[in-house]
């Protein structure tokens, strides 16, 4: 019987080691595109930008507002925003939906400087700006001050949502109530 496995295996010596090597090409491709859609997948998830939104108050620099920062590892391209004030949506007024807040809340507009991002701007990676800023020592706006940080800590006051997307076009949602972003399907 061993005679005969021998021989089987010097007769056929060149197929069975042909066999092998092309066993052995195939796992190494199955492998190799495993290991590339891994790749892909780390580099999504390492650029993913990581919204997060806060109130502040800065005594030294006599400022505060509703600010938010990108604390992810890529950039956020801003794909919409919308904001709410008791549960009903804001319109913009003058271009600036976060300006529409403010006078949807009810406070004095010229106590404070708006900003924040438009669709189509982006944020760069660890950059903070300001959605809601008051400035200044004016006494007649410290009401209104504490005014928007109630709100903005009340998420049923003011809430808003932002949605963007990365620069491999991952789509997140960033929703300042939660304080929670997350990716979009």
């Amino acid at each position: 019987m061993q005679m005969n496995i021998r021989a089987f295996f010097k007769e056929y010596r060149d197929t069975i080691l042909a066999l092998a090597g092309i066993l052995i090409a195939v796992c190494s491709l199955f492998f190799t595109a495993w290991q590339a859609r891994e790749q892909i997948r780390h580099n999504h998830i390492s650029v993913e930008p990581r919204l997060n939104a806060y109130f502040s108050t800065d005594g030294r620099v006599n400022k505060s507002g509703l600010y938010i920062v990108n604390n992810g590892m890529g950039s956020a391209f801003v794909a919409g925003i919308t904001v709410t004030v008791d549960g009903k949506e804001v319109k913009p007024v003058l271009d600036n939906i976060f300006l529409g807040a403010v006078e949807a809340l009810g406070l004095n507009t010229d106590c404070f400087v708006v900003g924040g991002p438009r669709p189509n701007d982006s944020f760069r990676v660890g950059e903070e700006i300001f959605l809601i800023e008051a400035r200044g020592t004016d006494k007649n706006c410290e009401a209104d001050t504490l005014r928007l940080m109630l709100a903005s800590l009340k998420s049923s006051r003011l809430d808003f949502i932002l949605d963007t997307e990365s620069m491999y076009g991952d789509k997140y949602r960033y929703i300042y109530s939660e304080n929670r972003q997350v990716k979009i399907n």
